[in-house]
């Protein structure tokens, strides 16, 4: 058998060298940052419901802008929800202050009107005032007499005070004119009654006859009595009010 000639040394591990150093881990890519949140952003979330309940105020705006910003940093979803928590909150402002800088104004104001225009009635509790300063244009409720229509012959019935309610609401009778007696001795009941229902028909029966619903209407009429023709009291009031016995009326009277 025949061996190789001999030759330089073939390299090989040399016993005495130490071990390599393991590999290096590697480390992120060029241009990677760090992990993005899938998940729904709680603040957003609280945004959205503050905003929708709208009682905190402003708060529900402040808790979106922060999760805006949170999405905007660590990732995640609920940008939709923080800006409608952000609009949300911004319409119950607005809608607040207008409500305060108009809603008491239009409380106050004697110029509303409804839906078709005409001057909403004022409500205003009944007013109870003595039946001798009843003035023109008073509308008013008589438990006494309930606003029938006076009758010459029919016996006198004492009112001491009377309601003033609303024109615009039901009411017994409506004050269209005021005369004083010119008589220096008192009158008897009856020629008193005669004077007062004689007075008040100059006064008031045209206006009556222009009324859309005349037929429906009455007259009635207040005198002194003789206690207070004793105190100077010398005036006749004269009112519109329902033919019917018992029946009110519901608006003025527009003749």
């Amino acid at each position: 058998m025949s061996y190789p000639p001999p030759g330089p040394a073939q390299p090989g591990p040399d016993p005495a060298a130490p071990y390599p150093p393991p590999p290096m881990p590697s480390g992120p890519a060029y241009g990677s940052g760090p992990p993005r949140d899938d998940k729904t952003n709680g603040m957003a979330i609280a945004a959205f419901v503050t905003g929708l309940l709208g009682c905190c105020g402003i708060v529900g705006a402040v808790l979106g802008f922060i999760s805006l910003r949170q999405i905007a940093d660590r990732g995640g979803k609920g940008r939709g929800l923080a800006i409608a928590g952000i609009a949300l909150s911004a319409l119950w402002i607005v809608g607040g202050t207008i409500g305060y800088l108009v809603i008491p104004g239009s409380d106050s104001s004697s110029s509303a009107t409804g839906p078709d225009g005409t001057p909403k009635p004022k409500t205003t509790k009944p007013e109870k005032i003595d039946a001798y300063t009843m003035k023109v244009g008073d509308c008013i409720n008589d438990p006494v007499s309930s606003g029938a229509p006076a009758d010459e012959s029919a016996p006198p019935v004492e009112v001491e005070s009377v309601k003033k309610v609303p024109c615009t609401g039901p009411h017994d009778g409506e004050v269209l004119a005021v005369f004083k007696l010119t008589q220096t001795v008192m009158p008897t009941d009856q020629e008193m009654s005669r004077l007062a229902s004689t007075g008040c028909k100059l006064r008031i029966q045209r206006r009556l006859d222009r009324d859309p619903a005349a037929a429906h209407l009455g007259r009635s009429f207040y005198y002194p009595t003789a206690d207070s023709w004793r105190d100077g009291d010398r005036a006749v009031t004269c009112l519109a009010v329902n033919a019917a016995e018992g029946k009110k009326l519901t608006r003025p009277i527009r003749g």
